[in-house]
């Protein structure tokens, strides 16, 4: 998507701010809503985004395989793609203090919580 070029979007580069590597999050819990968007398959910043408590409006297209990850629509995150991108955001941004916007951010942290951790990801090897 083309998020960068609306004019309420703030993108940060990492190599911008003392905020890299494992001092990442911090930088996250900073913000109430962050834009995971990935063309091509989901990154990493699909799990940090909402783990940190922010509300994620995540890329999730036919082509990038961002639905195995298991997010919901408006339930755990907001899915966007090149045709809703602006809207989505937009909505989010005329209401920024309504109480769903929360909602849907502590979800998609319980649901990283739950799901995406490395003691779920060993019991899952285990399992295997």
């Amino acid at each position: 998507t083309k998020c960068n070029s609306l004019g309420f979007v703030d993108y940060s580069p990492p190599m911008n701010h003392e905020f890299r590597g494992d001092k990442y999050s911090l930088l996250l819990q900073k913000y109430r809503a962050s834009i995971a968007a990935s063309t091509m398959f989901p990154t990493i910043k699909y799990l940090e985004i909402p783990a940190a408590g922010c509300l994620t409006f995540m890329e999730i297209t036919d082509h990038n395989y961002g639905k195995y990850l298991g997010f919901t629509n408006y339930e755990n995150a907001i899915f966007i793609n090149e045709k809703n991108y602006q809207k989505k955001l937009s909505d989010y941004v005329s209401d920024p203090d309504n109480s769903k916007w929360k909602d849907i951010a502590n979800s998609g942290r319980e649901y990283v919580m739950n799901h995406f951790t490395n003691d779920h990801a060993i019991n899952s090897l285990i399992d295997f």
